[in-house]
């Protein structure tokens, strides 16, 4: 017959041990660390569950790309007026019919990395880390998405060209727009790059990366 004491201590035991799971599961849970998971490592929104920061840094990638191809014959109008149209269905799928990529867009990506990184900083129990780097990443997301509207409007002007000659120094300036989007730019030549107004996705992933690493959570975005 079992000892009754025993059976108390084995009882006490595996409430503790229940205790102790629940609560490393709440801190894995925590308000703070989701909205942080949806910007670094998964989004369901997304159409492959990426992290939105991923998704951006993705779309971002292939508009460098199709901006890039509108300048690959400067004779052939066509070209460039149909990878202007990728460029702003990558930057936002809701303003164009088809193109490549995830089919997310930059610019809802970016605007969800502010979101969810906003709610992660206003989320209690968030710690100073988050809130700095939360704060810097926000910043230059409304970079990003100021500079990506830039882009949309040449990316449509230059799909409605009527001519070469209008169309050149649209492609010139589409460009550059996604390149600044992509690597930031140092707009005054002061040999820095400030949040607002000059960085691009590469300085958001660092800033998130140094949130990620004060968190002690893997560094990494995907």
């Amino acid at each position: 017959m079992t000892h009754p004491a025993r059976c108390l201590a084995v009882s006490i035991l595996a409430l503790l041990s229940a205790l102790s799971g629940t609560e490393a599961l709440a801190q894995q849970a925590s308000p703070v660390h989701t909205h942080v998971g949806h910007v670094a490592t998964g989004f369901g929104g997304t159409p492959d569950g990426r992290g939105l920061a991923a998704t951006a840094s993705a779309e971002t990638g292939i508009a460098v790309l199709h901006a890039n191809f509108t300048a690959g014959d400067l004779s052939d109008l066509g070209a460039m007026r149909r990878h202007a149209g990728h460029v702003l269905y990558l930057l936002d799928p809701s303003t164009a019919s088809s193109g490549p990529g995830v089919g997310f867009g930059l610019i809802p990506a970016v605007e969800g990395v502010s979101r969810h990184i906003g709610l992660a900083a206003e989320s209690p129990g968030a710690s100073e880390n988050v809130r700095t780097h939360a704060q810097h990443v926000a910043t230059i997301s409304e970079t990003i998405t100021e500079t990506a509207a830039r882009a949309a409007d040449v990316a449509r002007r230059l799909e409605a060209a009527p001519s070469i000659r209008r169309a050149a120094p649209l492609v010139a300036e589409l460009r550059l727009l996604m390149y600044q989007i992509a690597e930031g730019r140092d707009l005054d030549g002061d040999g820095n790059l400030s949040l607002a107004g000059e960085a691009g996705v590469q300085q958001l992933e660092a800033h998130l990366y140094l949130l990620l690493e004060g968190e002690a959570l893997p560094r990494e975005l995907r």
